[in-house]
């Protein structure tokens, strides 16, 4: 039997991926090799890997084509590391001719994708083909995708995996001695970029009316485009004392931030999964999440471990926040465990196993 060789590819290989990357190389045992398709991106701030099995394909961002350069170091590597699988997103043009040229040398291919919102049926229509050409395997990130690639892409469901977004749980798992520390949850957390599809004006205004805001600091963690006009909000709303922006907040510090905190929250009005959720559950946090996060099906069950609300209808939102400031503590002890029984099911453990059931059929 040939002897695989697996290139993962990414935008940038940070935190998230790193714990993905290293499940495999225990797993698998195969050589494991990775780039990242960017030097720069403007969203994360992540170090790149210092690993001999590591390559960055352009120094130039990720939002600025290269493709010819691009193209040329991936065909080294694949030539050189005699990769038989390559593992990538789609969502670039770069992404394309990785894939395609993959298909026309014999090199297997799969794609992940988070993806479950429709575009209308011409543009599925197209975008399929797209995918049915560059795609062998797809490696989604749960049933709302899955559902989106049979129903709208007309894939075949034996060519889909679930269980693409994944997150490393321990990292976000305070130790017993750290969590005695914590004696009082004092915040209520939201981790998202101040962006509009984020959608923490309405969540502001919501909290700030509700009785939640009685016991808890909303804390804002994350940085984006929207700073300035949220702070104003705060300020014209006379709620400085119980709405934070943190800014950026490094991986490192976002365990404690989570264990300082009763509840996590998502209000966005667009979010193809949210991984942060997996970091609050992987946290042991009750959670409050838009019906649109693509993650609910899997990370959120009303009355056991959390609650979900319309994010275009900020009075059901406000009533959500004041169903959980009616818990008592134990109640809240309960959801918070039944979330870390959720996110057992996604790990990088179980994205490793994934890997190897497309490598490695039964």
């Amino acid at each position: 039997m040939k002897r695989e060789s697996i290139l993962l590819i990414w935008d940038r290989i940070g935190d998230y991926h790193y714990a993905r990357v290293k499940a495999c190389e225990e797993l698998l045992g195969q050589d494991i090799y990775t780039a990242d398709l960017a030097g720069a991106d403007a969203l994360y701030k992540w170090n790149s890997i210092a690993n001999p099995k590591h390559a960055v394909l352009s120094v130039k961002p990720a939002e600025q084509s290269d493709l010819i350069n691009r193209f040329r170091a991936f065909r080294k590597i694949v030539k050189e590391r005699s990769i038989t699988t390559v593992a990538m997103p789609y969502g670039r043009s770069e992404y394309h001719v990785f894939l395609l040229y993959a298909r026309l040398t014999g090199i297997r291919t799969i794609i992940f994708s988070e993806s479950w919102y429709s575009r209308g049926p011409v543009k599925d229509f197209f975008k399929s083909i797209l995918l049915k050409t560059l795609g062998q395997r797809f490696f989604v990130s749960g049933q709302r995708a899955f559902d989106h690639f049979t129903n709208n892409y007309k894939i075949q469901p034996s060519r889909i995996v679930s269980g693409y977004s994944v997150v490393d749980n321990k990292h976000f798992t305070v130790s017993i001695k750290d969590a005695a520390s914590q004696t009082e949850k004092k915040n209520i957390v939201c981790v998202a970029r101040y962006s509009t599809e984020k959608n923490l004006e309405m969540l502001i205004r919501s909290y700030v009316s509700s009785e939640l805001s009685k016991k808890y600091t909303l804390l804002l963690v994350g940085d984006g485009p929207l700073r300035s006009e949220l702070s104003n909000l705060i300020q014209s709303l006379a709620a400085t004392d119980v709405v934070k922006l943190t800014g950026w907040v490094t991986y490192n510090e976002l365990p404690q931030i989570y264990a300082s905190s009763a509840c996590f929250i998502l209000p966005s009005t667009f979010e193809p999964w949210g991984l942060v959720v997996n970091e609050a559950l992987a946290a042991g946090l009750p959670i409050i999440l838009s019906d649109v996060c693509g993650c609910c099906p899997e990370l959120l069950e009303v009355n056991k471990n959390g609650y979900s609300f319309s994010p275009e209808n900020a009075a059901v939102c406000t009533d959500v926040l004041n169903t959980f400031a009616r818990l008592n503590e134990e109640e809240i002890r309960q959801f918070g465990a039944h979330s870390k029984k959720l996110i057992g099911h996604f790990s990088p453990e179980t994205w490793a196993r994934c890997i190897l059931s497309i490598i490695r059929p039964a």
